[in-house]
């Protein structure tokens, strides 16, 4: 498994050659704190400050479903360093906190080396760039472990020009030791856009890609556990149209297929294939974006997407779901406070058609990134 992931991640580095880029992530997201590379920035000393300050209120019904309530911070202050105009240094802490608790939650060392080896393509080391949760779509991963799980550490490469851009990342969630008691755990991801037509017309065709492997093992460890290997796939079309002199600034049709496979030496899920259909129609604005969709799966699971999107067994074992039909509805504002300050609020609304259940969830974020120039040291 790791020897097929790890010529994935070379193979997806060597064939690629442009010179342009395009930006296709979601500008309307509270988990959008990274900063684009800046060359300019050679042997310069940043302070640089990121800060998420969320309430997230879940109102979830039914056997498997909890509601619950999150409120908190991540705050992310680091020393941000350009040794050359092609590499940066990051290291500082992440502290994750929620209200009401004593101490912090977790907290944990942030260190990057971030080789920019053209115009187009960088390459990470170390804590990764998790913005917008890499463009994966909810039932490939849930938005909510962005400030409930640790942060992301392991390689990243990132591609961007007029006709594709792709970001593909390993995390390695768990290491181990030899006879460590538990089994090492990674996952492998990939997300892409490519776009068909012409790159200067306001109408994009595109074909949007989402791969998620993950993996629970390990040759060294003196674990007892079984060998997870849990594959999920989505791709489909993509059309944008952009709007001038009008309070719409674009809409966007996505139409896209899901498949699942757990390919796991015991199986963890209820079923190990599945497949479903996703259409989605989405309106940005200025501030504002609202998306509908509707979810239409048959056996599906997903190692790190959200409960709602999974077929599961409901109540008992004597009642096994075998299809998922959510009718979707997500909205999100934002309004600039200052540079760098965002105020924003979220709301998902979920119905459940099978089984007559509506789940929604209603959120308010607080998103702060700022940088701070030190001095100029020169790299000897």
């Amino acid at each position: 498994m790791k020897k097929i992931i790890t010529l994935l991640f070379v193979t997806s580095f060597v064939i690629l050659n442009s010179k342009h880029t395009i930006h296709a992530q979601d500008v309307h997201s509270p988990f959008l704190h990274y900063k684009e590379f800046q060359e300019a920035d050679s042997s310069k000393l940043f302070l640089r400050f990121e800060n998420l300050n969320f309430v997230k209120n879940n109102e979830y019904n039914g056997d498997y479903l909890k509601g619950t309530t999150w409120i908190g911070y991540i705050a992310t202050p680091k020393l941000v360093y350009y040794p050359s105009e092609k590499f940066r240094i990051e290291a500082g802490v992440r502290l994750q906190k929620y209200s009401g608790r004593e101490n912090f939650t977790d907290s944990e060392p942030i260190f990057s080396a971030t080789y920019k080896v053209s115009n187009n393509i960088s390459f990470m080391l170390g804590s990764l760039n998790q913005d917008n949760n890499h463009n994966l779509s909810e039932p490939m991963f849930e938005p909510e472990r962005y400030f409930t799980d640790n942060g992301e550490n392991g390689l990243q490469m990132k591609y961007h020009s007029n006709k594709l851009e792709f970001d593909t990342w390993i995390n390695w969630e768990q290491f181990i030791l030899e006879n460590d008691p538990f089994q090492e755990k990674f996952t492998f991801g990939l997300t892409g856009r490519w776009k068909l037509n012409s790159t200067t017309t306001k109408n994009t065709l595109a074909i949007p890609v989402e791969i998620m492997f993950a993996h629970r093992g390990g040759e060294i460890d003196n674990s007892i556990g079984s060998v997870q290997t849990i594959g999920n796939f989505a791709s489909g079309l993509e059309y944008v149209r952009e709007i001038e002199n009008s309070a719409i600034k674009s809409w966007r049709l996505k139409v896209i297929a899901y498949y699942f496979s757990d390919n796991s030496s015991a199986k963890e899920f209820t079923y190990d294939k599945g497949r479903a259909f996703y259409p989605q129609f989405t309106i940005n604005t200025k501030k504002s974006k609202l998306n509908l969709g509707y979810w239409n799966a048959y056996k599906f699971a997903s190692s790190r997407g959200s409960e709602l999107f999974k077929t599961r067994v409901i109540a008992s074992e004597n009642y096994i779901e075998t299809r998922k039909e959510l009718i979707t509805l997500n909205y999100y504002y934002e309004h600039k406070v200052a540079t760098g300050i965002y105020l924003g609020g979220k709301l998902d609304v979920y119905y459940d058609r099978v089984n007559s259940v509506e789940n929604f969830a209603t959120s308010i974020y607080l998103k702060i990134n700022g940088d701070f120039f030190l001095k100029t040291i020169k790299w000897n």
